[in-house]
């Protein structure tokens, strides 16, 4: 039976064709009186046998639709994580002789993630890869291509919860003193102090940055967005001014002089250097939010400087403040 049902603000109708195929999308209306002159219209075309169906179209039709799409409104290492996982994606599905973006169901997913599991990517590999599928073909959905997300009703994999990895100030001390190039060492004492995101320090210009008035812009420009499109301004400290002084003597033309690859592998290589083998460059973000909140500053200030679109990411630092306050009640012996 023919029905409209509400998804987030919008009106969605429900209704099956002759050939018993189910379709599911949006009115576009907000108003029900709309969706529901919408409803009765497509079933009186299915009645006289004229409404317009859906085309089937191949996956790979589809995928060059997004593609296309994803270039012109993502960033470039947001596209390009999709190229990696879809094509991926699409190899098992032609092994499959899966071709129609309508073939697509829950159980070639459930397969899929056997297979990625076969291949050994690890759980949360997998999980990670489902997720950007899954965002890639709502977009099928929204196109009025697929009438629901198949990947949808796949189940991800039980994940334990992990530690949040920050840097203690012992840690950032052993970490400084074993870099030996000064370059370097300024990237690291920039990186702890500012919370940038790896390509958003690589893609800083000097313009960007006032040291007279201690602050920083990260900005969107041709060639770089930000991860969530937004501008953002963050306050510097005195030695992080200083910091950015000194290496403005050894970089006149640009903050980083390293590629986002080159900066990973040499602040992995340090870490390591210093004993840490599970601390990488996006550890540094992880600590600058992580001594803020422990510091007390609310999530909201901290969620701004972060750049976070949504407060509830930034939330996984509430955990630390929690961890903190306990670590030192547990120090607290007022009998002594």
């Amino acid at each position: 039976m023919a029905r409209i049902f509400k998804r987030g603000k919008y009106w969605w109708v429900d209704y099956r064709l002759p050939d018993g195929r189910r379709i599911r999308r949006s009115t576009g209306f907000t108003d029900k009186k709309m969706a529901e002159l919408m409803l009765k219209d497509i079933e009186l075309q299915i009645a006289r046998k004229t409404l317009h169906l859906p085309v089937d179209i191949s996956i790979e039709e589809f995928w060059e639709k997004y593609l296309e799409y994803a270039k012109l409104h993502k960033t470039e290492n947001s596209w390009k994580t999709d190229y990696y996982v879809f094509r991926e994606f699409l190899e098992f599905l032609n092994q499959k002789n899966i071709n129609k973006l309508t073939k697509l169901s829950p159980e070639i997913f459930e397969k899929y993630k056997l297979h990625l599991l076969e291949k050994g990517n690890k759980k949360i590999t997998v999980n990670k890869k489902l997720r950007t599928i899954k965002a890639i073909i709502s977009k099928a959905v929204e196109w009025e291509l697929l009438p629901e997300n198949p990947c949808k009703k796949v189940k991800l994999f039980k994940q334990p919860e992990g530690r949040l990895r920050f840097l203690t100030k012992e840690e950032i001390n052993r970490l400084l003193e074993v870099i030996d190039r000064e370059d370097i060492y300024l990237y690291t004492v920039i990186l702890l102090n500012t919370g940038l995101r790896r390509a958003e320090f690589v893609n800083l210009r000097w313009e960007d940055v006032n040291l007279k008035a201690g602050v920083l812009r990260v900005v969107n420009r041709d060639g770089f967005t930000t991860k969530n499109y937004r501008n953002r301004t963050i306050p510097l400290s005195p030695k992080t001014v200083e910091s950015f002084r000194r290496l403005k003597e050894l970089n006149p033309e640009k903050p980083c002089s390293l590629s986002q690859d080159q900066l990973s592998r040499i602040i992995s290589y340090y870490a390591k250097k210093a004993g840490f083998h599970d601390v990488t460059c996006h550890t540094l973000r992880h600590t600058f939010a992580s001594h803020l909140v422990m510091k007390g500053i609310d999530l909201v200030t901290v969620k701004k400087l972060m750049g976070h679109l949504d407060l509830n990411t930034t939330l996984i630092y509430a955990k630390v403040t929690e961890e903190h306050k306990l670590k030192a009640i547990s120090s607290i012996d007022l009998t002594e």
